[in-house]
């Protein structure tokens, strides 16, 4: 019985503190039928906010940078994702592909039917991302 109360103690502390995301969980997947960008991120625990090292800071510039951009990559035909998982997966007709964010905490997919996927790795601003979307997919994005 004490093992039992303890395991579920386990769990519950999991679940409130965040750490309970991987448990069962299979990586999102994401259809590519168009240009794609899938922005990643690693999710910190309170404590990485709290230690001043930056990581919250780089999170929040993520954020806002993404929100900024959404919208001209959308009406440039761009499908636009957010992530915050160490893995996903992306299926372009019947080829699945796993991506795993390894050490990098942030950065940004670029995919697109019929071409390899390029990965840009750190926070990027909106103007730096409309520059590598327009030279990865080649198109005009005003």
């Amino acid at each position: 019985m004490t093992r039992l109360v303890r395991v579920l103690l386990s769990v519950a502390l999991c679940a409130l503190t965040g750490n309970f995301q991987a448990v069962g969980k299979s990586p999102q997947i994401f259809d590519i039928r168009q240009p794609t960008i899938v922005a990643f991120f690693v999710p910190m625990t309170q404590a990485e906010a709290d230690s001043g090292e930056g990581d919250a800071e780089a999170l929040s510039d993520f954020n806002y940078y993404a929100y900024k951009v959404e919208k001209r990559l959308r009406k440039a035909g761009i499908d636009f994702h957010e992530v915050g998982e160490r893995s996903f997966q992306t299926r372009t007709g019947a080829k699945v592909r796993t991506f795993q964010t390894g050490k990098a905490g942030v950065g940004y997919y670029f995919i697109a039917p019929g071409k390899e996927p390029h990965v840009e790795y750190g926070v990027m601003t909106d103007e730096d991302l409309l520059v590598v979307a327009r030279k990865y997919f080649g198109v005009v994005i005003p």
